[in-house]
């Protein structure tokens, strides 16, 4: 009898490993279906030569910002359009600021406890870093910092 609640309980166990890993599977496999048309769109188009690292955005309309160089070796980030997967922009980054001086912009105003993440995007067709972070008092803030300047755009705060 001891034997077979030994097996019960492992067969329980293997089973809901195995369930675990099919959902995480089948969670991010859109996800990476997603970035993988981005990166060929960017690189098809010639946009782009190589591909180093792309984000999602979702802002007013979801996005997938592809980072990479192009042909003459410049640093540029493309803007595509999850579902019409077109090319919305592009932006040469030496042409503006980067993650870690919006980050920077922000933390001279605000107090963070928590970064979650800092964007490259497109609103109203400028591109912005939108930085989202929680609060000392937990609240989820979100503030976007215009690419080319460093100034503030749009401030929502503790929701």
């Amino acid at each position: 009898m001891l034997n077979w609640v030994k097996f019960i309980v492992a067969f329980l166990l293997a089973l809901s490993l195995f369930i675990t890993v099919i959902v995480l599977y089948n969670a991010n496999k859109p996800f990476s279906t997603v970035q993988k048309n981005a990166e060929d769109i960017a690189l098809k188009n010639g946009n782009l030569q190589t591909v180093d690292r792309m984000e999602i955005y979702n802002g007013t309309i979801s996005m997938v910002t592809v980072y990479g160089k192009d042909a003459d070796g410049n640093e540029k980030a493309i803007f595509i359009e999850e579902k019409t997967e077109k090319v919305l922009d592009e932006v040469d980054l030496k042409d503006g600021i980067d993650a870690k001086t919006a980050l920077e912009t922000v933390k001279s105003e605000l107090q963070m406890e928590k970064i979650l993440h800092v964007v490259l995007g497109l609103e109203e067709g400028h591109p912005v870093w939108e930085v989202a972070f929680k609060s000392e008092n937990g609240k989820l803030n979100y503030v976007y910092v215009f690419f080319e300047n460093g100034e503030w755009w749009k401030r929502i705060l503790n929701l």
